[in-house]
C-alpha cells in the first residue's frame, strides 16, 4: 500500500505540487506585470494593468517585505479573485516556482550544489529557502553549525540530499557542511608546508590570530610566530579584515588545522647577528625595559640584549638607573657576547660612551682650578663630580680655609663650586681636591695687616661650650672668642654673655700663620679690649687731674674705678 502511494506521489504534475505548496485555497491564473503601489505590515498592493487592484501576501514574496520599494516592476500570477471586494490576490513566488523547483530537482539527481539562505531554526534543524522560493529543510547533523552558535547570515551553497514529491507537498531535505567537507578537502590537498598563502584576518585573540583561507578554512598564526621581536603586540602588526599573507608551518586534516608564521616569511635576524653586529663593534638601539639589575636595549625587531648593571657606569658609583636612561631612548652600546643558540647578547653601556679616565691626564692636571657639582656630603669630607664619571674627594680640612664644624653648613650637593686639583691617581682612579685652595690664602693678608695686641671688629656666628666663632670683618676669617674673655666679670655660660649675630670689637691676643704645618687661628678678647679702655681712661682723668695741680684722694681714686667698671660692663 505504501509503495503504491509513494508511485502516486512520484506521478503527480508539476501544477499539483505547486498547488500543493500554496497553503491558500489558490487557483490558477493568468502571469502579469505588477508595480509595487504600497508596502503594509502584511504585503504589498501592487497596479496590475493600470489599476490598483492586486495584493501579494507576505507568503507569496519570493524576497523578504523590506527589500521591495515603491515603484519596483514584478512579475505575479493571479491565484484568488474577489469580486465583491474587486481585488485579486496575486503571488510572486509562483511566478518562479516552476523554474526554481527544476533548479533543485537538478541539483539533486547531479549533485550539484544550489543557493539558498537560512530563514528559521527549528528544535531539529534549520527551515531553508532554496532559491527564495522552495522550502527545504536542514538537519542540525547537516549544519556544520556548533551549538550555541549564530546561524550564517546570506545566501549560502546546499546540497540537496533529498528531494521527493508528496501528495501535500515535496520533502526536500540539505546539507550545508557536505560540500565544506569536500571543498575543506580539497583544499587541503594542496597545501604543503613552508608554502605561502594569503588569507583575511578574521579576530585577533591573546594566543594569535585567526585567518579565514577559504570559505571553508580558517588557520591560525600563533602569537610566538607573529614577529621576531617578543614584544611585539599582535594588535599592531595585524587588523581584523585586512589581507595577510603567512607560510604554512603545520597541517592537521584530520584535525582541519593548519599553522601559519607570519615571522618566518622573513628572515632569522639571529642567523646573520654574528656578521652584522660583531663583538667589540658599537651599535644604536632603544631602551626596551629597565630593571634593578640593568636595562635591554633592542637593536632591531627580534634583537635585544642586556646591559647589566655592572656595564653602565665607570668606576663604583651607584645611581639610580632611570636618572640615565628611559624607555623609548636611543642609546649606543658596545657589543661584548653574542650566544646564537641561546639567543642572548650581552651590552655595554660605558664602553660605548668610552672611559673618561683614559686619557685624564690630557684633560686635567695638578694644581688646576676646575669647576664641580657636589655629588655627596659626607662626614669626613666632600665628594665632587668634575664631569659624569669623573670625580675627587675633599678631605674635611680642604673644605673652607676656616674650622669646620659642620660640612653641610658650607657646601651642600648640587651646589656648583671651584676646585683645586691638589694629586690625581689615574690607575685607581681618584682625585684629591680642595675647594680652600681654589681661592687665595685669607690668612696670608691677616699675617701682614694685623699683629697681637691689635683692636678688630667681627659678628658672633656661632657658639661652642668653650666660647664662639667670630667672623672677622673685612678679612674672612674665623677668630676665636674664649669664655674666659667675654667679660671682667666670671662667665659659666657663653650664651649667658653673647648671642649669634652680636657685632663686637674685639683685642688680638694670639695670631698664628703657619702655611708650612697648616697651622692658621686667631684668638680675641672682650675682656682685655675692656681692660685697655679702663687704662686709658684712668691715665686720661689723671692727667686732667695733674694737670690742675690737686692731689688725687683714695675716695677720688675710688670714684674713678667705680665709674670705669660701669663702663665696661656696659660694652
Amino acid at each position: 500500500m505504501e509503495e503504491k502511494l509513494e508511485r502516486q506521489d512520484e506521478n503527480l504534475s508539476m501544477e499539483e505540487i505547486f498547488e500543493q505548496m500554496d497553503v491558500s485555497s489558490a487557483r490558477k491564473g493568468s502571469r502579469k506585470e505588477a508595480e509595487v503601489f504600497s508596502i503594509q505590515p502584511d504585503g504589498l498592493m501592487v497596479i496590475m494593468e493600470g489599476k490598483l487592484d492586486g495584493f501579494v501576501p507576505l507568503d507569496q514574496l519570493v524576497n523578504d517585505l523590506n527589500e521591495y520599494s515603491v515603484g519596483d516592476k514584478i512579475e505575479v500570477m493571479v491565484i484568488k479573485t474577489n469580486e465583491e471586494e474587486g481585488r485579486s490576490t496575486v503571488s510572486e513566488k509562483r511566478v518562479h516556482a516552476r523554474q526554481a523547483l527544476s533548479r533543485v530537482e537538478k541539483a539533486f539527481r547531479e549533485g550539484t550544489p544550489i543557493e539558498g539562505r537560512i530563514v528559521s531554526e527549528t528544535n531539529a534543524g534549520y527551515n531553508i529557502r532554496l532559491l527564495r522560493t522552495v522550502p527545504a529543510f536542514l538537519p542540525g547533523s547537516e549544519s556544520g553549525i556548533r551549538k550555541g552558535e549564530n546561524a550564517p547570515e546570506g545566501n549560502l551553497k546546499f546540497k540537496v540530499l533529498r528531494f521527493k514529491r508528496q501528495r501535500n507537498g515535496i520533502n526536500v531535505v540539505v546539507s550545508l557542511r557536505a560540500f565544506q567537507d569536500e571543498a575543506i578537502k580539497e583544499y587541503f590537498e594542496k597545501l604543503e608546508v613552508d608554502q605561502i598563502t594569503e588569507g583575511t584576518v578574521e579576530s585577533i585573540k591573546n594566543f594569535g590570530a585567526f585567518v579565514r583561507l577559504s570559505d571553508n578554512v580558517t588557520a591560525l598564526i600563533p602569537a610566538s610566530e607573529m614577529s621576531w621581536d617578543p614584544g611585539a603586540r599582535i594588535s599592531d602588526l595585524l587588523k581584523i579584515g585586512s589581507t595577510v599573507k603567512a607560510k604554512i608551518i603545520g597541517i592537521d586534516e584530520s584535525e582541519k588545522k593548519i599553522s601559519l608564521s607570519l615571522k618566518q616569511m622573513s628572515e632569522d635576524p639571529w642567523a646573520t647577528l654574528e656578521e652584522r653586529y660583531p663583538v667589540d663593534s658599537t651599535a644604536a638601539g632603544i631602551v626596551k625595559n629597565i630593571t634593578p639589575f640593568g636595562f635591554f636595549v633592542s637593536l632591531e625587531p627580534g634583537v635585544e640584549g642586556l646591559v647589566h648593571i655592572s656595564e653602565v657606569f665607570w668606576g663604583n658609583i651607584k645611581k639610580d638607573l632611570k636618572s640615565v636612561v628611559e624607555v623609548g631612548d636611543e642609546v649606543k652600546v658596545n657589543i661584548k657576547e653574542i650566544n646564537i643558540e641561546k639567543r642572548t647578547l650581552s651590552l655595554s653601556y660605558r664602553e660605548a660612551m668610552g672611559d673618561p679616565w683614559e686619557n685624564i691626564g690630557q684633560k686635567y692636571n695638578e694644581g688646576d682650578i676646575v669647576k664641580a657639582k657636589t655629588a655627596k656630603v659626607l662626614p669626613t669630607g666632600v665628594i665632587l663630580e668634575l664631569e659624569e664619571y669623573v670625580s675627587g674627594f675633599v678631605p674635611v680640612s680642604e673644605v673652607s680655609w676656616n674650622f669646620v664644624d659642620r660640612i653641610e653648613d658650607v657646601v651642600k650637593e648640587g651646589d656648583e663650586t671651584e676646585v683645586k686639583i691638589l694629586s690625581i691617581d689615574s690607575v685607581n682612579r681618584r682625585m684629591r681636591l680642595s675647594i680652600k685652595q681654589a681661592t687665595a690664602d685669607p690668612w696670608e693678608r691677616v699675617s701682614r695687616e694685623l699683629s697681637v695686641g691689635d683692636y678688630i671688629s667681627g659678628t658672633v656666628t656661632r657658639l661652642t661650650k668653650s666660647g664662639a666663632i667670630v667672623m672677622v670683618d673685612s678679612y674672612g676669617v674665623e677668630a676665636f672668642l674664649p669664655v674666659s674673655q667675654v667679660s671682667i666679670e666670671r662667665v659659666e655660660n657663653i650664651e649667658d654673655a653673647v648671642s649669634i649675630g652680636n657685632h663686637n670689637q674685639y683685642k688680638i691676643i694670639r695670631l698664628v700663620y703657619d702655611p708650612d704645618n697648616d697651622t692658621r687661628n686667631m684668638v680675641v678678647s672682650i675682656r682685655q679690649l675692656i681692660k685697655d679702655k679702663e687704662a686709658a681712661e684712668t691715665e686720661e682723668v689723671m692727667k686732667d687731674l695733674n694737670g690742675n695741680g690737686m692731689t688725687i684722694s683714695s675716695n677720688l681714686g675710688e670714684m674713678i674705678k667705680n665709674q670705669l667698671k660701669e663702663e665696661g660692663e656696659n660694652l
